[in-house]
């Protein structure tokens, strides 16, 4: 998400010179990388103009940017109640929901801004987005079609429309797009594992698990569909089948981080703590900046009565994650356990906050949506 040219595009007339230097230094910090410097300037600059468009835009950016984005979103919100009509802001709220999966929220947004501009693509292209990950494929085939018929269409217009075929029961055109993809030399191995990742993304487990036992059929080593098969086992609680599948991705690629950390995390729910540790220790040092990996370890640790490491590594999760409730509610059973009580309270208050602060987003989210043109 881009850097808004706020001085220019949202500047607004500051009146004590002290609001315009606190918001050109928190724009400088921004800029820089600076996020606790830019934070506390642009708040400054809200307590001096509670209403200041530039400010309130520029934090969202830099929410986003640190990947809080209940906050962004709650930010670019009290920008259109003041603007309901900034597309620039409109377009960064949409993608703030977006990055969180949550395609229902920004479909209203997006809705919006392709309606202002049919001939945009990029506008085509997120509300196509969201309509095929909204239970609206259909939809989203009328609005990729065009994008796609082109002598040299754009890949992620041409993945997204296998997506939406997919999620339409239409796997024949959906592998045929895939196929497509590949400027017609795809191997059915990659158009099935294509298809494989469509099906899972749109929850559609069995068949994702038919279209991965494809790619094994077509190609036993293809890297990559054993993890896959596991973590779509995973989804269908098909434990026993899960754990095979994601033994052989390791072996196949015993620095998969990924195949590491799911089973990892499947041991530790299937209550094999010391195991899932070994997992999940080894795909810490490989990725470590997966901050439910501490999570996942923090949990085996407080299950293993050892609440002292518990708490250190909840502490780093919640510090790589401070959006995620179920983090703080275990870090604050395993303060509790370790008699820091005052710490626990505040860690539980901290979730009680998060679930109020979510459930408040999505009803400005839904006001917001009727003010900026949601149908």
């Amino acid at each position: 998400m881009k850097l808004l040219a706020s001085a220019v595009v949202l500047a607004l007339l500051f009146s004590p010179d002290t609001a315009r230097q606190t918001f050109e230094s928190a724009m400088k910090a921004l800029n820089a990388g600076d996020y606790p410097t830019a934070e506390a300037g642009f708040t400054k600059v809200l307590q001096l103009d509670p209403r200041n468009v530039s400010a309130l835009a520029n934090l969202g950016v830099l929410y986003a940017k640190t990947h809080r984005y209940g906050k962004a979103i709650e930010a670019y919100q009290r920008v259109l109640r003041i603007s309901p009509q900034l597309r620039e802001i409109q377009l960064d709220l949409g993608l703030a929901y977006l990055k969180q999966d949550d395609y229902v929220h920004a479909l209203p947004y997006f809705r919006q801004l392709h309606e202002r501009s049919p001939s945009d693509p990029q506008a085509a292209m997120l509300l196509a987005t969201c309509l095929t990950y909204s239970g609206h494929p259909d939809q989203g085939l009328g609005l990729l079609k065009p994008l796609t018929e082109t002598e040299d269409p754009d890949p992620a217009a041409l993945y997204l429309l296998g997506v939406a075929y997919a999620r339409a029961g239409q796997a024949q055109q959906a592998q045929d797009v895939f196929t497509r993809l590949f400027a017609g030399s795809a191997t059915p191995a990659q158009a099935n594992a294509l298809l494989g990742h469509a099906y899972y993304d749109g929850a559609q487990f069995r068949e994702a698990e038919q279209a991965y036992q494809a790619v094994l059929q077509a190609d036993a080593g293809f890297a990559g569909a054993h993890r896959e098969l596991g973590k779509v086992y995973i989804s269908l609680q098909r434990n026993e089948d899960a754990e095979k599948q994601l033994k052989l991705a390791i072996d196949a690629d015993p620095q998969d981080a990924s195949a590491l950390y799911f089973l990892g995390a499947l041991l530790v729910q299937s209550q094999r703590y010391g195991d899932g540790l070994s997992y999940l220790q080894k795909a810490q040092s490989i990725a470590p900046d997966s901050w439910a990996t501490y999570f996942y370890m923090g949990k085996a640790r407080f299950q293993q009565h050892d609440a002292t490491a518990a708490v250190r590594l909840l502490r780093q999760a919640v510090d790589m994650n401070p959006e995620d409730a179920g983090s703080f509610y275990l870090l604050a059973r395993a303060l509790r356990a370790e008699g820091h009580v005052q710490e626990a309270d505040a860690a539980m208050q901290h979730v009680v906050q998060l679930h109020t602060s979510s459930l408040d987003a999505e009803k400005h989210a839904l006001s917001d949506a009727g003010v900026v043109g949601a149908r």
